[in-house]
């Protein structure tokens, strides 16, 4: 039998099955009573799963599935009839025998942001221990770790605290965005990253953070309220540990996403790293109710 090195398997699945998914501890594909096992795919397969079972469906998600979580035994197999057979010439394919067990789930990806690459074991780890959750607009992963009991005049928390992390594979990154507050950038662990500031009187600036202060890295950056700002892994990176810090505390509407066709009208020289950080489908504000 074909062996692999996995970190993780992959499932794809419509985003109006995701909350299904989710539902219990287990979850039990119709596969699983149909061929015995639950099919799942390698990060080089998902590209071809698509083009054959989901050719007509455009908001598709991807599970990322830790594999030393799972519960039910994996096995690699060659696709079951001739017809899959002769559609995939990548060799075995991942079969779960038995239901999911959905804490092995450690990350939901749109397709759209994919890029067809292993996720490493450091950046799986990450994922595991901290359970991210996918920022609405941006898709950023975080984890927020603090609100403040006591509020402002307007009702928010008077400071909050959230752990980020960017990342390669699966992709992680902020889209340029606006704050009405303050927000102070802590990096914690990882490769380094850059911050890209857009000013309102047409001023640019890139901020290197990471761990090494001595080569010129920051461990810690205040963005000014009102900046845009966006950021990502810097090339060759695997991940960057990152925490940020608000008072008063984030709530959803003191957010704004930027456009990419207004910024880049703004922002000339900084042309190329907008198209690559506006990426929010045209999305502006959170969903109503976010983090209030």
């Amino acid at each position: 039998m074909q062996r692999h090195l996995d970190t993780c398997i992959f499932y794809l699945a419509p985003t109006s099955q995701i909350t299904t998914i989710f539902q219990n501890s287990h979850y039990i594909d119709p596969s699983l009573g149909k061929d015995g096992f639950i099919h799942f795919c390698r990060y080089e397969q998902v590209s071809d799963v698509v083009k054959a079972f989901f050719p007509e469906t455009s908001d598709l998600k991807l599970l990322v599935v830790d594999i030393s979580l799972l519960h039910s035994e994996l096995r690699y197999e060659a696709p079951l009839d001739t017809v899959s057979s002769g559609i995939f010439k990548d060799g075995l394919f991942p079969h779960l025998y038995g239901s999911l067990n959905v804490d092995a789930i450690i990350d939901v990806v749109d397709l759209a942001r994919f890029n067809y690459k292993p996720i490493h074991p450091d950046t799986a780890s990450m994922l595991r221990h901290y359970r991210f959750e996918r920022l609405p607009v941006e898709g950023t992963l975080f984890k927020s770790t603090w609100r403040s009991s006591q509020q402002t005049s307007k009702h928010g928390p008077t400071g909050t605290a959230m752990i980020g992390l960017y990342a390669n594979e699966p992709e992680s990154i902020s889209c340029f965005h606006k704050l009405d507050y303050e927000e102070v950038w802590h990096v914690y662990g990882g490769d380094p990253f850059t911050l890209y500031l857009l000013y309102p009187d047409g001023r640019t600036e890139d901020i290197l953070m990471g761990t090494n202060p001595i080569v010129g890295e920051l461990v810690q950056y205040v963005v000014p309220a009102g900046v845009w700002q966006a950021g990502c892994l810097n090339k060759g990176g695997r991940y960057a540990l990152f925490g940020c810090t608000m008072a008063p505390g984030f709530t959803g509407t003191c957010f704004e996403a930027g456009l990419a066709t207004d910024l880049a009208e703004l922002y000339p020289n900084k042309v190329d790293i907008i198209q690559k950080l506006s990426v929010n489908e045209n999305q502006k504000k959170m969903p109503k109710g976010f983090a209030t």
